[in-house]
């Protein structure tokens, strides 16, 4: 039943995880206070006080950062008090950011709430040391129509038309 003489053999290595990295999920309930940072999707609920750095962030609507976010993508439905530098930006209806929003791609739902200026990644890296920052500012469409100088921007109803120059 028992050899007396048969070698010692180590357990055999396990091999590494194949495929995508795996998913954090940070639930309402829970606070971070601290920095987190990991090579995987990270899914926030609840809140972290400090700078967030993942390859994937999807925050859902009750999730709070208070801090700057680094990632490949982003898709951002809480609040965000600092700045978002990501590939990929999605922001959505329930979005409110206070900061500025780098990006590569971007989508905005209408609704959503952004204090901050956005720049393309791009732009940032070919500028001269100017300003390449770009504000998203909204235009009513009662102050279009107003006149300037006693002439109206869009006579007869014409509002489809844009003057450039």
């Amino acid at each position: 039943m028992f050899a007396k003489n048969k070698p010692a053999t180590s357990a055999p290595a396990k091999p590494g995880k194949a495929g995508p990295p795996g998913l954090s999920f940070i639930g309402p309930e829970v606070v971070i206070s601290g920095d987190l940072t990991t090579g995987a999707q990270l899914h926030v609920d609840g809140r972290i006080d400090g700078h967030v750095r993942c390859a994937q962030l999807c925050q859902g609507a009750t999730g709070i950062v208070a801090g700057d976010i680094v990632s490949d993508e982003a898709r951002i439905a809480g609040l965000v008090q600092g700045t978002v530098n990501s590939r990929s930006v999605i922001i959505e209806a329930s979005a409110r950011v206070t900061g500025d929003v780098t990006y590569e791609t971007i989508s905005i739902a209408a609704g959503a709430q952004i204090d901050g200026r956005l720049a393309r990644r791009e732009a940032l890296a070919t500028s001269d040391g100017g300003p390449a920052l770009l504000v998203a500012t909204p235009i009513l469409a009662e102050t279009v129509e107003k006149k300037v100088d006693g002439a109206e921007l869009f006579p007869h109803g014409e509002s489809n038309r844009v003057a450039v120059g």
